[in-house]
């Protein structure tokens, strides 16, 4: 008992010297009240570790550290991660999308006055590569401020609605090859309809 006892106190002196000689070494700025309470955690395990010790003879700090770091790696806790990590990329794709279709809009407005756009992205994340794909690009043209009445089909056999009728003229050909030099995507994925 008097070794331990002759231990114990090797130990919190040479925590003390060490938490001293630290303390004296950082220099005067908002780390050093992070490092002091650091330090004082350090100070208060070295303190509490043999108290613990005399009512659970095997307590052993490394152990239930040991014991929380394989926790930490359990399963549980990969599933976790992979959850979060599909709802951030699912998040992050359809911020991606509404902030190119706001882009390409603002950008056929710069370019092509006339006209007002709607913009439709649809993209997907590649898994593979750690990329975010454009699968296809919508543009809607309205010409004048009056949109442009959809084709309807009154007949019980009918089930349609079209309202994308597509054009291809200049002014297509001017916009897709415009979208696919500033979104470095293929022609094919930009189809452009009138609204």
């Amino acid at each position: 008992m008097l070794e331990q006892l002759k231990t114990w106190i090797i130990t919190i002196c040479t925590a003390v010297f060490f938490i001293t000689a630290v303390e004296m070494i950082l220099p005067d700025n908002s780390l050093k009240k992070y490092a002091k309470f650091v330090l004082g955690l350090i100070l208060i395990t070295v303190f509490i570790n043999p108290i613990v010790k005399l009512f659970d003879k095997n307590f052993d700090i490394t152990t239930y550290t040991n014991n929380a770091v394989q926790c930490l790696d359990n399963q549980k806790f990969n599933s976790d991660f992979d959850k979060y990590k599909e709802k951030s990329i699912n998040s992050t794709l359809e911020a991606f999308k509404l902030n190119l279709q706001q882009s390409c809009e603002k950008k056929l407005k710069e370019k092509y006055p006339n006209n007002n756009y709607k913009v439709k992205v649809d993209a997907s994340y590649d898994k593979d590569n750690g990329k975010i794909e454009i699968k296809n690009v919508n543009v809607g043209i309205k010409e004048g401020n009056v949109e442009k009445v959809k084709k309807v089909k009154i007949d019980s056999n009918s089930k349609v609605v079209n309202n994308q009728d597509s054009i291809n003229d200049e002014k297509t050909v001017n916009i897709t090859t415009y979208l696919s030099s500033e979104l470095s995507v293929s022609k094919d994925v930009i189809k452009v309809y009138k609204l």
